[in-house]
């Protein structure tokens, strides 16, 4: 969902994924790439793959997740705590 239309499934909207990937972050605090596209996968199916970068990258600009590149993993940010 990079632009909503009115046949937009909000299944697989940005929004709705992002609160996805946030509620399991917040449990785990830290999963890998991999574990996390299979979770979003095994809960959308083929659908993940379209919205699962966008919206990995929605989460990195509101500072909700922070990359660690040499684990290859996310980690989950508290709202407000800065960088």
């Amino acid at each position: 969902m990079l632009k909503p239309t009115k046949h937009l499934n909000l299944d697989t909207s940005v929004l709705y994924v992002s609160s996805l990937l946030l509620k399991w972050l917040s449990k785990q605090r830290l999963m890998s790439y991999t574990d996390l596209y299979r979770r979003l996968e095994n809960h959308l199916g083929s659908d993940a793959r379209t919205v699962f970068l966008p919206t990995l990258s929605y989460l990195f600009l509101l500072n909700r997740v922070e990359y660690h590149e040499k684990t290859d993993s996310f980690e989950y940010r508290e709202a407000g705590v800065p960088r």
